[in-house]
């Protein structure tokens, strides 16, 4: 008879308070929402989680390293691609001694070319060089695509090659993976502009967060005190507004595709040998934990300080499929006079027992902060799980 066998997924379940915060806000400047369970709680959007993992001190530090130790390449997502195509074709008119004015002509009829490839819609000018959609590059893209249109004959005399023959050909191939850019082989890539940009499969999902209970969106009244009417002995504020903030405790999931985040990482850096390959992907998923689990949406920390770190954790590998816990949630959580990170954790832990017999599913490993019986520290959740998962990476190398 069949039955499933173990995969070889990471995810990772974090409860989070996060007081008086506005982390992730709408269009009218107040926390996003959403309704679940018969009432409104407060969200963090999949969109904000992520970004705020890309642009992490941890995840920062982690490219720095990959930098010098790998050769990695930043990733850009921008709808200016032609401007720096344009900004690394006057860097090689200058390295060349000569004038960029001078091939004005000659730069501005292949950008022209290229800006056509990322409009949808005719653009108003030819020198209109933003794109009608964001489009997320490793900048080696945009250094190939700048070798190929320019080059210097055996005298040196510069020449700008058919743009137009050039596009044909890079059409054709739609091959260039985001070399050398774990970014983009971590958080994907979808595009339909230009052809040869290859759509990268995502292996991070990453849901909605929201608070465990009902929330409510308060309002903030606050005043700014003008220095000089003080001085002046003159009385009144300065300046007088109101904003919305909420507080809560949060549920977040993501899960992290081991094979295929192997795979996309083992075709984007195919200078690097088994060992290097399996040395960068085994950093990469270390960093996501720790960033994962320590860093927090950006939006108004000046004013709020949500440097909150989780009240608990819980990691687990090999399920036979992926799982997210919010239906632990369905019912809002309600407070019994010790606030409301007790009833999550049982709540949790209690969904978690009711899976497991209903499904028996779980096969392989977990891991946990802050529970009774699973209460490992930070560094010892993050490594042991990348070293449950090193197997999963062999596995999917090249010639496996």
């Amino acid at each position: 008879m069949f039955r499933p066998k173990p995969g070889a997924r990471i995810e990772l379940h974090i409860l989070k308070s996060h007081a008086a915060s506005r982390l992730n806000r709408d269009g009218t400047d107040r926390p996003k929402t959403m309704y679940m369970g018969g009432c409104r709680r407060l969200r963090i959007s999949s969109q904000a989680e992520k970004y705020s993992i890309r642009t992490s001190e941890i995840f920062k530090q982690f490219l720095a390293e990959a930098d010098s130790k790998y050769g990695a390449i930043r990733m850009v997502r921008t709808r200016h691609a032609v401007s720096a195509i344009k900004e690394k074709l006057t860097d090689k008119i200058l390295s060349a001694g000569k004038e960029p004015r001078d091939y004005q002509e000659q730069m501005g009829k292949a950008l022209a070319t290229f800006n056509r490839l990322f409009q949808k819609r005719k653009a108003a000018q030819e020198e209109d060089i933003e794109a009608t959609q964001l489009v997320a590059f490793s900048l080696a893209e945009i250094e190939h695509i700048a070798d190929i249109v320019f080059s210097k004959d055996r005298n040196g005399k510069i020449q700008f090659n058919d743009v137009k023959e050039i596009v044909k050909e890079l059409h054709r191939e739609r091959t260039s993976a985001g070399p050398m850019s774990v970014e983009l082989q971590l958080f994907g890539r979808f595009t339909t502009a230009f052809n040869y940009l290859k759509n990268i499969d995502a292996p991070l999902s990453v849901s909605h967060g929201f608070t465990v209970h009902e929330a409510r969106i308060e309002q903030d009244y606050w005043t700014a005190v003008d220095d000089l009417n003080q001085l002046a002995g003159r009385q009144g504020g300065g300046h007088i507004d109101s904003r919305s903030f909420g507080a809560g405790i949060f549920y977040h999931y993501y899960c992290l595709d081991v094979p295929l985040l192997s795979r996309n990482v083992a075709q984007s850096f195919t200078d690097l040998d088994e060992a290097g390959t399996v040395s960068l992907i085994q950093d990469l998923i270390s960093a996501f934990l720790y960033a994962a689990l320590c860093r927090n949406p950006v939006g108004g920390q000046s004013g709020h300080a949500n440097h909150d770190m989780p009240g608990y954790a819980y990691v687990t590998y090999g399920n036979a499929f992926p799982y997210n816990a919010q239906d632990a949630f369905e019912n809002p959580v309600t407070s019994r006079g010790e606030g409301y990170y007790v009833e999550a954790k049982n709540a949790f832990a209690s969904w978690m027992d009711q899976r497991s017999k209903r499904y028996g599913i779980f096969c392989g490993y977990e891991q946990g902060m802050g529970f009774e019986d699973l209460n490992s520290d930070l560094q010892t959740m993050v490594e042991s799980t990348v070293e449950e998962a090193t197997s999963a990476i062999y596995g999917a190398m090249p010639g496996k």
